[in-house]
């Protein structure tokens, strides 16, 4: 009698782990495995906020001034008036605080204005850029002209450019001396310079 109770006590104790206790702690396990997801989506979450929270900081800290250098730098477009008029306004700083402007008039005397670029011309251009950069989000475009300026003017002119807040890359230079009279002096030497430099702007996406 004792031997048939224990088999019986022995196949219930069997049933209940194949049929109840055995699906709960696979149930357990597998409940173990998303809490584990969760935890580490959660520790992700604070890490991310965490991050946000610092660009905010490093955003909010940045004036109106500094954010309006960072368009200037790239702007949202290749602005090609604005583009011309920022470089003749260049040119017309540069002449006035160097007093150099009779130099120009005197070489040609049929121009009653100031200095200014000639044959300007804007021209989408290939994007080649080293570095870990999306090329696809960045416009970039050739801008070529000529200016007739005297040795001295002219290095001053790029410094000028190399300032500037807008970035720009000199592609190439290349230059044309005039037939000389007697007697002139060479810091009056007026050459003309035909620049070509590269500039770029973000796409909108």
């Amino acid at each position: 009698m004792k031997s048939i109770l224990s088999l019986i006590l022995i196949s219930a104790s069997i049933a209940f782990f194949v049929f109840f206790t055995k699906p709960k702690l696979s149930e357990l396990s597998q409940n173990r495995i998303e809490v584990e997801k969760l935890n580490v989506a959660q520790e992700n979450a604070k890490k991310l906020k965490s991050r946000i929270d610092a660009l905010l900081k490093v955003k909010n800290s940045i004036t109106e001034v500094d954010l309006q250098k960072i368009t200037n730098m790239i702007p949202n477009s290749v602005e090609n008036v604005k583009l011309i008029i920022d470089f003749d306004n260049m040119l017309q700083s540069l002449v006035s605080e160097k007093g150099t402007g009779s130099i120009y008039r005197n070489t040609n005397p049929q121009s009653q204005g100031p200095v200014s670029i000639e044959n300007p011309r804007i021209t989408q251009s290939d994007t080649n850029i080293n570095g870990d950069f999306d090329t696809s989000q960045l416009g970039v475009a050739d801008f070529a002209f000529t200016v007739a300026l005297t040795y001295s003017d002219f290095i001053d002119f790029l410094k000028r450019i190399e300032s500037s807040t807008r970035i720009f890359d000199v592609e190439s230079i290349s230059f044309s001396t005039p037939t000389l009279a007697p007697g002139v002096n060479p810091n009056n030497i007026v050459y003309n310079f035909n620049i070509v430099l590269k500039t770029y702007w973000l796409k909108s996406k």
